[in-house]
């Protein structure tokens, strides 16, 4: 006798889900994209303790750079310039200089050094974004466009995470200059 196969959402799945060769990963849903092209019209709003922080409005054509020459048909290659192999002189030499770098950022032959890299780089950029979040409150309450409320939301929430940064930086034993990353020419992040 033969016993009936029970439905569970995990079955139902398997048979709705094409064959492994046959799914579509990010990589090939990028480059469709990028070979048709897209436009993004969008609005975002970042927002802090209910309160609007910065307003980033998008206009954006996104497609290949072979895309959009064929748009512009008639456009030629042109010849390297001893301009263009400077230019490219210069990014081989940063490119080598940041695969010199990142062992050193990032031990991968030492979990905890890595563990510790990894967390320098995650609470870095948090930091920076938290940052220039608190910039843009102290202009809204320069400008007198926040309610008393808001104001205090928004110092609650700046110190939870000030707090919360300092417990994971004790956490993997990080300095706070440690999260001042130097951008070699561009001198420090923050």
């Amino acid at each position: 006798m033969k016993h009936p196969q029970i439905k569970t959402l995990e079955n139902i799945a398997a048979l709705e889900r094409p064959p492994m060769e046959e799914r579509t990963t990010l990589v090939d849903a990028l480059d469709k994209v990028l070979e048709k092209g897209a436009v993004v019209d969008g609005e975002i709003a970042i927002r802090v303790a209910d309160v609007d922080l910065v307003f980033v409005g998008l206009k954006l054509l996104i497609t290949s750079v072979s895309r959009a020459e064929s748009l512009r048909s008639g456009q030629k290659n042109q010849d390297i310039t001893n301009e263009d192999k400077e230019y490219m002189r210069i990014l081989e030499n940063e490119i080598k200089r940041a695969e010199e770098n990142i062992p050193r950022i990032i031990d991968a032959g030492n979990p905890k050094k890595a563990e510790k890299g990894i967390a320098q780089l995650v609470l870095t950029l948090v930091k920076l974004i938290k940052d220039l979040m608190y910039r843009e409150a102290k202009r809204r309450i320069k400008k007198g466009s926040l309610s008393e409320a808001e104001i205090q939301k928004l110092g609650l929430t700046f110190n939870a995470l000030d707090k919360k940064i300092e417990e994971i930086r004790a956490i993997f034993g990080l300095e706070d200059e440690e999260l001042n990353i130097d951008l070699g020419p561009l001198g420090k992040l923050m």
